[in-house]
């Protein structure tokens, strides 16, 4: 198993951890308060805290670590697998806050008149008005297109701990 906190063997040595150890699990259960919440308020809580966390860890490792802690969460809650899934993806694109969220952030903070402050401010609007355009586009085109609204049979089946 690779120690890397980088690369994709790394991503995957991690996303097997969190897997194999109930990790997944145990965060999708934390927040089974959301049950009888509507699925705009989930799609809020979920890519609220993807954007957040977005800032602190590459996207794809994000990604990568969460899609097994929404399916756990999904089956917690009883709602569709794949409309957590697909709010979670598209928010783990927003990251605009910090100057180690991604190359692009780095490399406008390399501007000597931009401090991280104002990227802050700056990033904090866009995250807020990101967030809600991914609630607003996940709980009505996505939900509606993709027909998301009851929790398939499918789903009972899916054992996030042991992959099958």
């Amino acid at each position: 198993v690779s120690t890397q906190s980088t690369g994709s063997s790394g991503i995957n040595a991690e996303y097997g951890g969190c897997k194999d150890s109930g990790l997944s699990l145990w965060i999708g259960q934390q927040f089974s308060f959301l049950h009888s919440s509507p699925h705009w308020v989930i799609a809020l809580v979920v890519s609220s805290f993807v954007a957040v966390l977005t800032e602190f860890a590459s996207n794809t490792a994000s990604t990568t670590l969460l899609l097994p802690v929404l399916v756990s969460l999904s089956q917690a809650i009883k709602k569709h697998p794949m409309y957590l899934m697909m709010t979670g993806t598209l928010s783990a694109s927003l990251a605009f806050c910090l100057p180690s969220a991604t190359g692009p952030n780095a490399l406008v903070f390399a501007y000597p008149e931009i401090k991280v402050i104002d990227m802050i401010r700056t990033g904090l609007v866009m995250n807020m008005m990101s967030v809600l355009i991914t609630v607003a586009a996940t709980s009505t085109w996505v939900y509606s297109v993709l027909d998301l609204s009851e929790y398939p049979i499918w789903a009972h089946a899916v054992n996030v701990t042991t992959g099958g």
